[in-house]
């Protein structure tokens, strides 16, 4: 019989320590290193794009429909995207508090917070990394200047959650955006409606970056670790989020909780992104 270290179960905080001491972890992964990361795309044939991701045992799905709108007022030349994300609460063996049993929002933990304020930030972060990346130029999604638009809803969907979800969805999401296929549509000015050629003629959609999120914890003072999973969640005292869209430029970085960060933490937060994301870009996400 294999031994069982009673300190797992017992100080399961003390256990974890003892490996972050000798700059390793439990699942034998440096403090630097992500979870074995998978992408399978086109797995939906009822949508416009699809992928799944699977890093480690997180698995999120993506699917984009694409949809002829009328554009908005106030951006006439410009079609828009819709991101939503759902955390359902089979996913995890850990169950989520509901809406009614949680009266304050914790930013330091995803895990901490209901389902519905869950969904909510991980909605709200998909839509921003869409914006401060610049990926989709939204006047490529107008059809017909205030008479007709594309309209993406990117459907995010988390299949089994164990940790981390916020990096699979970037990686999915980019992932069914990279294989978007929209059919080609015209305007008749004098019916004043849109004309569908049949049969249906799709071209390939283009993306101008490739933005990657990388999630960081902290669990002590000046202990920094990569891709949690949902035990490391539930320790670290606080977390630090920067999407990168090349090899050297980033576009958004976010803290949330705990305790403030130096200069270098930062600094290493940064480059730890960039070089994570020019690993995912070369050799997961694919065409």
């Amino acid at each position: 019989m294999q031994d069982i270290d009673i300190n797992k179960v017992t100080e399961p905080y003390e256990y974890y320590l003892k490996f972050i001491k000798e700059n390793c972890r439990p699942d034998n992964r440096r403090l630097s290193d992500i979870r074995p990361c998978n992408v399978t795309t086109n797995c939906i044939n009822t949508v416009n794009g699809s992928s799944l991701v699977k890093l480690g045992s997180t698995n999120v799905t993506c699917g984009i429909n694409a949809r002829l709108c009328r554009p908005k007022e106030d951006r006439p030349n410009k079609g828009y995207v819709v991101c939503n994300v759902e955390v359902p609460a089979l996913c995890s063996s850990k169950n989520f508090k509901s809406s009614t049993q949680s009266s304050s929002f914790c930013q330091s933990s995803v895990s901490s917070s209901s389902i519905e304020q869950t969904q909510a930030m991980l909605s709200q972060l998909m839509q921003d990394i869409i914006t401060e990346s610049k990926c989709i130029n939204e006047e490529e999604l107008c059809i017909k200047e205030g008479k007709l638009a594309w309209v993406l809803f990117i459907d995010l969907i988390c299949l089994n959650n164990d940790g981390n979800v916020q990096d699979a969805c970037c990686v999915a999401m980019i992932s069914a955006l990279k294989n978007l296929k929209l059919y080609q549509i015209d305007f008749n000015e004098e019916e004043d409606r849109p004309v569908v050629k049949y049969p249906l003629e799709y071209r390939d959609f283009a993306l101008h970056s490739e933005p990657v999120l990388t999630t960081l914890f902290a669990i002590e003072d000046n202990i920094l670790l990569t891709d949690p999973n949902k035990q490391e969640e539930d320790f670290m005292k606080t977390f630090v989020l920067v999407c990168s869209v090349d090899s050297q430029k980033v576009c958004l970085v976010r803290k949330l909780g705990g305790f403030c960060l130096k200069i270098e933490q930062l600094n290493m937060c940064i480059n730890r992104a960039l070089d994570n994301g020019k690993f995912i870009r070369e050799n997961i996400i694919k065409k």
